[in-house]
């Protein structure tokens, strides 16, 4: 009788394990095509089965985001990747494919063989401009709640911000961001008082998005017991 409550413990731990998922980045940060879509590569680790999958964000022409996630490694092997625009718009964005301009051709009735053929001009095609690089990779390399401080790895080492307007927010709040003056490869940033993860990260240079990922918190230090001062004796 006394080993019947550890055979219960035992057989929910065991079914905990089974059902417990972990989700892994990849190391590599965003990934971003041509056509404008940005994808963070991730692995779920589930038991006896991983699933590989990509967290995107791409801007419509309306300027409206949209964060699909996709089945796969986002990759140039990957068919979204070589996509256009227009194939984009219509995926994401619900916009109907535009029509194929067609030549009219106007006829004009003669007694000889000879007839006069107007072609109606193909309307001008403006390309879209071309969407921003991603400023972060989206590695956090330090996350300290007590000292409120967080780090992220720039894609760029010390990029020159001069004259741009740079904007960083997380739960849901704007925060105070610097290119890290011991390490230029680093952008660190004031942390609020009170955080929550996972957090989705939003960071946007003179109003264009160039960061969309969300950080779940792992390796972020929170000391709860004071630590007493250091005195000196003489």
């Amino acid at each position: 009788m006394r080993l019947m409550p550890r055979k219960i413990i035992l057989l929910v731990a065991f079914s905990a394990f089974l059902i417990t998922t972990c989700k892994a980045y990849a190391q590599g940060g965003v990934v971003t095509s041509a056509n404008g879509l940005s994808c963070q590569n991730y692995t779920n680790y589930r038991f006896l089965t991983q699933e590989e999958g990509a967290e995107c964000v791409y801007q419509c022409p309306d300027g409206t985001l949209r964060q699909p996630n996709i089945s796969g490694n986002f990759s140039p092997a990957f068919p979204l990747y070589s996509a256009s625009k227009q194939e984009l718009d219509e995926q994401f964005c619900g916009m109907a494919p535009q029509p194929t301009p067609t030549e009219t051709l106007a006829v004009t009735p003669t007694t000889s063989a000879s007839f006069t053929v107007t072609a109606q001009a193909s309307p001008t095609i403006e390309n879209s401009p071309t969407p921003s690089p991603p400023l972060l990779s989206g590695e956090v390399t330090l996350c300290d709640q007590t000292a409120g401080l967080i780090s992220f790895r720039m894609v760029e080492s010390a990029p020159d911000l001069t004259d741009k307007v740079l904007t960083v927010q997380m739960f849901e709040q704007e925060l105070a961001c610097a290119v890290n003056p011991v390490n230029t490869s680093l952008l660190t940033c004031t942390l609020p008082s009170l955080v929550a993860f996972p957090a989705s990260v939003f960071v946007s240079l003179d109003g264009a998005v160039v960061n969309d990922f969300t950080y779940d918190g792992m390796g972020c230090v929170l000391i709860d017991t004071p630590i007493p001062a250091l005195t000196s004796t003489t």
